[in-house]
């Protein structure tokens, strides 16, 4: 029951939220003119930034709500917080790559401090790899804690990492909340069952779920809001998190994203070897793909959620080895999509 209200609140306040935070974007013109800059849409609306801040209020009101303060939850709250602030300044004035790098390893270095790390993987052979070799401690006055270098190495990398994926993936109306919130739901199902049982990671994983689908309402196609980096950054990191508390749920998250992981890592080899940032934006993403293809703008959406349903149903169902062999089919399968959908767009007129 506690579950069903956390996520009704949480949804309710996004619904709430976030005409409040579309009239505040519009009355100081913080807005994308054309949508086409964004990639969103091929028209001229005039659409709003910011939307990412509903959804960082609710998850934040309801955060607070429903769970006992401690101090790996002030960690993702204020790791978060720290991200949705970035985003929201990027989003007004621009932000160099660099810049909005060194941040988002700040945030990870917080919620590390926090004591939300990755210390061990599931060996998909059996077992379990401990990451915690080399660890020592440091001691600066008030401050004490350890440093454990192959294991915050990761977890930087996996933070950072789903940080920029949902920020590629935020290319149309929708999708990066609507598969976010997918992600988080079944991050939910996993916390729930008798396996893993963490009622505390289930509430936060609801609450996320929540905040995004209220918000969705407002952005899916024809989007009335855009959630920006500002949203964007705080998914990214949340979820990142919210799967770092179990070895299993890297997995699970991996699944879920994987299209998108998958994508994200072939726009960074294809633009490093273009010799441009990997940062630089490009229609080339799997959902222009799917766009180019002929596609509508809410059917490619819409297939991207039932890729994103299906993998992660699929990572709900096995264990560990099943999930590698499931990730290696995903790739199979993204690489000839990706090709299938190249050759069709060439062959369709500009």
């Amino acid at each position: 029951m506690i579950y069903l209200v956390a996520f009704l609140v949480s949804f309710g306040l996004a619904l709430l939220l976030t005409p409040f935070v579309r009239m505040l974007a519009l009355r100081y013109q913080i807005v994308a003119q054309p949508v086409a800059i964004k990639s969103h849409a091929l028209d001229n609306r005039v659409v709003p930034y910011l939307g990412g801040l509903a959804i960082v209020a609710s998850f934040v009101i309801g955060a607070l709500t429903f769970l006992p303060m401690n101090r790996q939850l002030a960690a993702l709250l204020i790791g978060g917080i720290m991200l949705a602030v970035l985003g929201a300044i990027d989003d007004v004035r621009g932000l160099s790559a660099k810049i909005r790098l060194f941040w988002q390893f700040l945030a990870a270095c917080v919620v590390l401090a926090g004591g939300i790390g990755i210390v061990s993987i599931t060996n998909p052979l059996g077992g379990v790899i401990d990451l915690t070799a080399g660890r020592f401690a440091v001691d600066w006055g008030i401050l004490h804690f350890h440093i454990t270098p192959i294991a915050n190495a990761l977890s930087i990398l996996w933070i950072v990492g789903m940080v920029n994926t949902v920020n590629f993936l935020d290319g149309l109306d929708g999708l990066a909340g609507g598969v976010s919130a997918i992600a988080a739901i079944i991050l939910f199902a996993l916390a729930i069952s008798p396996e893993v049982n963490q009622p505390l990671v289930a509430l936060l994983a609801i609450i996320l779920a929540g905040s995004a689908l209220g918000f969705l309402p407002f952005n899916f196609f024809p989007a009335k809001i855009f959630m920006g980096d500002s949203g964007a950054y705080f998914l990214g990191l949340t979820l990142a998190l919210l799967a770092i508390y179990s070895g299993g749920k890297l997995a699970t998250l991996s699944l879920v994203f994987g299209f998108t992981i998958i994508d994200a890592m072939w726009a960074v080899v294809r633009r490093l070897r273009r010799r441009v940032h990997p940062f630089t934006s490009d229609r080339e993403h799997l959902h222009h793909l799917l766009l180019k293809a002929g596609l509508s703008q809410r059917g490619a959406v819409l297939s991207l959620y039932m890729l994103a349903v299906t993998f992660g149903v699929v990572a709900l169902q096995t264990q560990s080895f099943t999930k590698l062999v499931a990730l290696i089919v995903l790739l199979a399968t993204m690489v000839v999509l990706i090709a299938s959908l190249i050759r069709i767009g060439s062959r369709r007129p500009a």
